[in-house]
């Protein structure tokens, strides 16, 4: 998990801290001339229990049975409830912004499906750079990012592009 030259397992992105009964949140940014081709971003990854799968239900709002119902999903020819599609992006999304902190920011991400993710398994998602390049004055990283389940199978690959800030030229 080294990109950067930083072991993001050391050093979080983001730390918090209470000082005098106040607390302050400070984080890490990653810069433009920090990124290299071939670094990897950092592992996201979590298990779709019964609770979760509904807490995601309620938060995407796609009450369609198959994400939720154990006996529509088994009648749809599922092994069980699936993740929404939303879910899944948002997932991915968290990887890229995990890994750029909040001064990054996220200018597509193009989500190909292999097969879907069900309640009961444990998702993660990796990623690495495949290209930086400057285009209309922004700081552009292009990245390849993997999800798969825990026995190895691959659910989705997808790709997008990040805007990052530069330490010469400032801001995003």
């Amino acid at each position: 998990m080294f990109y950067s030259g930083i072991d993001y397992r050391q050093e979080p992105l983001l730390t918090a801290q209470k000082d005098r009964g106040v607390w302050s949140v400070s984080y890490k940014t990653i810069y433009w001339e920090d990124v290299v081709e071939g670094d990897s971003l950092p592992k996201v990854s979590l298990e779709l229990t019964r609770d979760r799968i509904v807490m995601i239900v309620c938060g995407t709002r796609d009450i369609f049975p198959l994400h939720h119902d154990i006996d529509f999903a088994r009648a749809s020819g599922y092994e069980a409830p699936a993740a929404p599609i939303a879910f899944l992006q948002g997932l991915l999304g968290r990887c890229l912004t995990d890994w750029t902190g909040p001064t990054g920011k996220i200018r597509k991400i193009a989500l190909s499906l292999n097969s879907p993710n069900y309640q009961g398994d444990t998702i993660g998602v990796t990623g690495k750079v495949t290209k930086k390049y400057m285009d209309a004055g922004n700081h552009n990283i292009d990245c390849e990012l993997v999800m798969t389940k825990q026995d190895g199978t691959v659910s989705a690959r997808a790709q997008a592009t990040v805007i990052i800030p530069s330490r010469t030229s400032g801001g995003l």
